[in-house]
């Protein structure tokens, strides 16, 4: 029963929320270290990692169905820290501008894929109870 619920495409719905709350705490971080003398700001990635991981399970057709679930499952955002960025003359990287755009877009993003978590459980709760 587990596997019915956990699709490829849940499981990647459930990556990219993954994602996003870490985007959203990295975000939140260099926000809170602004004003923070030589802090570096931060940023994570996600979709390249997985395109690429995504490319080589698909050039390798012998495994595709088997591989493909286990590449999302073993997906993570990484988080890099740009250390030859600096906005100001103390040494910081952060934009608070930026980094508020980013915010909002990425809560944005999180609403977006709650939705559509909300909608794939409504779908499979229509088809338990038959109607």
């Amino acid at each position: 029963m587990t596997d019915f619920l956990f699709t490829n495409s849940m499981l990647m719905l459930e990556r990219a929320m993954n994602f996003q709350w870490t985007k959203q705490t990295v975000i939140n971080d260099n926000i809170v270290n602004a004003e923070t003398p030589n802090y570096k700001v931060k940023y994570v990635t996600f979709e390249e990692a997985l395109d690429d991981q995504i490319r080589s399970v698909l050039h390798n057709t012998d495994r595709r169905a088997s591989a493909m679930r286990s590449v999302i499952s073993g997906a993570r955002p990484q988080v890099h820290v740009a250390q030859y960025e600096s906005t100001r003359m103390d040494d910081n990287g952060v934009n608070i501008t930026e980094q508020e755009t980013e915010a909002t877009r990425n809560a944005l993003q999180m609403q977006y894929t709650m939705d559509a978590i909300n909608s794939n459980l409504s779908l499979m709760r229509t088809l338990i109870r038959g109607q």
